[in-house]
């Protein structure tokens, strides 16, 4: 073998060029090449905004948590332009979700025909492993609110470094469950067939998410802006009326976040529409 050194060991470039192949095998078996069929590129589009989507909620879900009690924080003639931002924020969540919900009912169709034909054993493990972090995450969420019901305010706003410390551990989990499930719904979406109306609906639910997306970014962004002109003490973790940095280092890497998964999302839509205008 020309590639091959000394005791028939395969040299770097071949196992360089092994793994490239394997790349893109995976990516086209997932509908994410270029050669792959119009209507796999379609679903592969709609699943990459699935992922996107579960990411962007992990991301959601910091913002969620930085912004407990800000209106008491800010001076109410100030509220309004935060206000707004922060309910188009919680509207596009509703949206997104919503939409995900959709997608998922109208995928069951093809799910039961999937478990009838023994599909099941195929992702069996990835539905044991998310099952077993679900359980988990369920068990550790009422321990936490119990412990959380034993502190002050102030504790829980991050002054227990053991309280932080679980808190942290609690969204790792959390995180890891919903991992895992959208792991096991991909992997058995890969192994579905859906009818040209459900894929074009499907596609559609995408576009829809990824544009709540990019709205609940946007909304963030206007948000933490506002509070930096009228209430920089609570982005700086300071008490009322005593200014501080407005930099927020977790809700910037929460945001940073956001942004990547709606580039995911803009992604995963447009390889979904391309791939569904081709397919009709």
């Amino acid at each position: 073998m020309a590639d091959a050194g000394g005791g028939g060991r395969l040299s770097w470039r071949t196992r360089a060029d092994v793994a490239a192949g394997a790349g893109r095998e995976r990516l086209r078996a997932a509908g994410l090449s270029g050669d792959a069929p119009p209507a796999d590129q379609a679903r592969g589009g709609a699943l990459l905004v699935l992922v996107a989507w579960a990411l962007f909620v992990v991301a959601g879900a910091g913002v969620q948590k930085f912004s407990e009690h800000w209106q008491a924080a800010t001076p109410a003639a100030d509220r309004a332009v935060p206000a707004g931002a922060f309910a188009t924020l919680v509207g596009g969540a509703v949206a997104g979700g919503l939409a995900v919900v959709a997608g998922a009912v109208l995928a069951l169709p093809a799910l039961r025909a999937f478990a009838r034909t023994g599909g099941s054993a195929v992702v069996r493990g990835r539905l044991l492993a998310a099952g077993v972090l679900t359980s988990a995450a369920a068990v550790a969420t009422v321990g936490l609110v119990a412990w959380a019901h034993t502190l002050t305010a102030r504790q829980r706003a991050g002054h227990s470094l053991g309280y932080t410390v679980g808190f942290l551990g609690w969204g790792v989990l959390v995180a890891g469950c919903l991992a895992a499930w959208t792991v096991a719904a991909v992997a058995i979406a890969r192994r579905t067939s859906w009818p040209a109306r459900v894929l074009r609906a499907e596609v559609g639910l995408a576009v829809a998410v990824t544009a709540a997306m990019a709205v609940m970014t946007a909304a963030t962004a206007v948000w933490w802006r506002a509070l930096a002109g009228s209430a920089p003490w609570f982005l700086a973790g300071r008490p009322v009326g005593h200014p501080g940095p407005t930099l927020a280092p977790q809700l910037g890497l929460a945001l940073a976040a956001m942004a990547a998964a709606t580039l995911l999302g803009l992604a995963g839509s447009w390889r979904a529409v391309r791939g569904s205008a081709a397919h009709v």
